[in-house]
């Protein structure tokens, strides 16, 4: 996407499109930020519902809950919003069929390469923990014998349910944008519906009260499912409340992408956003806590549901904005933390549960704790990624071509004439604002 070339969004590259830096340093700081989540899971004073951790501390403490609740009020809707945003360019600037392909190779293989190397060590690793706990004993090393009660919560996608989800949407994506281009009528319908309410979707999306639309559906379900926030579900295939309810923040994304010829001005309220995300937090935390007691019901459980969609839209809106009229592009450490963060979201689990495991016993304070873990956690992920995946096949897969410096560059595949028009076609229609059309998983 091209626009006006405002300073916030970066230097141009070699193509004369122009990198959304911002947000490539918000997709690094959010991969963190799951890292910290995790980290704290053991020191929380009430757990997410039904997640079973290899660690539990005697010790919680209140401060830990409070960051662990506010990471997991936004993150997986800022992850999706993004993911939308860039979807929508991606496919925009290749069409379906190489849309298709794209998504296929960086993230449905991704995710099943991750179930067979990452997850079999996590569950290990759990049993590790619960033996040291004192919670059961193993029968034997390939069968521990696991207990009904954690057995129960312990097979599934675990944090890679991301990666299936998003898969999930592109593929509907994909399939609206080739049934425009196949078929007239389709494409018909499509048009008349945005002659009809497009004006209004796009003044809604530039004004103050955004957050709000989006946010009236998202209460809905977490009124009917408030476990989709407040709990976990550890299985195999999609929750149909959970895979709606992210849906909202994908498409949204996906609307956002779509008026990006006035893209400055959706980096518009983020301050407001966010100030107004604290109060809405202040107020949906202690309803998290009774909820947790005892499941909230009626207009008290009505009141927990809005505060979270609007916590969660507010906090997403913002930081968006924010980090979209970043007046600094990246500097080298964040498009470093940029590039790994993907690597990061797929292997810091078991880093995580290594670290609980090891200081479990220390006699320090449980803040001390928290840090430590998620210190090693963060630096023994950007190590391997340094080490095994950035200027290896791996990365490649993952992040793109990744060369080092003074390295010489290889010649590369020209674009067929037809995709070279298309391509400036499309940079000259956005009238010289291109994003990043890069991966957000």
């Amino acid at each position: 996407m091209q626009s006006d070339r405002p300073a916030a969004l970066g230097p141009r590259n070699i193509t004369g499109a122009v990198r959304l830096t911002g947000l490539d340093t918000l997709r690094g700081l959010a991969a963190v930020a799951v890292v910290l989540l995790h980290a704290g899971i053991p020191y929380m004073r009430q757990p997410l519902s039904h997640l079973v951790w290899p660690v539990t501390d005697g010790c919680p403490c209140p401060l830990v809950d409070a960051l662990a609740w506010w990471i997991e009020g936004f993150i997986m809707p800022l992850f999706f919003l993004l993911a939308g945003f860039f979807s929508a360019g991606l496919l925009a600037a290749s069409g379906p069929q190489a849309f298709l392909s794209h998504r296929t190779k960086r993230i449905l293989w991704p995710l099943l390469a991750a179930c067979v190397v990452i997850l079999p060590p996590c569950i290990y690793l759990w049993a590790l923990g619960w033996v040291a706990e004192g919670v059961f004993v193993p029968r034997s090393i390939l069968m521990p014998g696991f207990p009904r009660e954690l057995k129960a919560e312990l097979y599934g996608t675990a944090h890679l349910w991301f990666l299936q989800y998003l898969y999930i949407y592109c593929l509907v994506l994909c399939g609206g944008s080739y049934l425009r281009r196949r078929f007239s009528a389709f494409d018909a319908a499509a048009q008349i519906c945005s002659s009809r309410i497009g004006w209004r979707l796009k003044r809604l999306m530039l004004s103050a009260w955004k957050p709000l639309l989006p946010a009236i559906p998202c209460a809905l379900i977490l009124f009917w499912d408030p476990r989709i926030v407040v709990g976990f579900y550890q299985t195999f295939l999609p929750v149909a409340s959970k895979l709606l309810y992210y849906s909202i923040y994908y498409f949204t994304g996906v609307l956002v992408y779509r008026q990006h010829r006035c893209v400055r001005m959706q980096a518009r309220y983020g301050k407001q956003f966010l100030t107004a995300a604290i109060a809405v937090f202040a107020l949906a935390l202690p309803l998290i806590h009774q909820h947790r007691s005892a499941e909230l019901t009626g207009a008290w459980r009505a009141l927990m549901a809005a505060l979270l969609a609007a916590f969660a839209w507010l906090t997403a809106f913002g930081l968006f904005g924010i980090f979209l009229a970043a007046k600094r592009g990246c500097n080298s450490a964040t498009r470093y933390l940029a590039d790994s963060s993907y690597w990061i979201y797929l292997i810091h689990l078991p880093f995580v549960a290594l670290a609980h495991i090891s200081i479990a016993r220390l006699p320090i304070l449980t803040p001390a704790k928290f840090v430590l873990s998620a210190t090693i956690a963060v630096g023994l992920s950007l190590m391997t990624y340094h080490a095994f995946v950035r200027y290896t096949w791996l990365g490649e897969a993952l992040n793109g071509c990744r060369r080092k410096r003074g390295a010489s560059v290889k010649p590369r595949l020209e674009l067929a004439p037809a995709a070279v028009a298309a391509v400036r076609q499309f940079v000259a229609a956005e009238q010289g604002f291109a994003g990043d059309h890069r991966d957000v998983a």
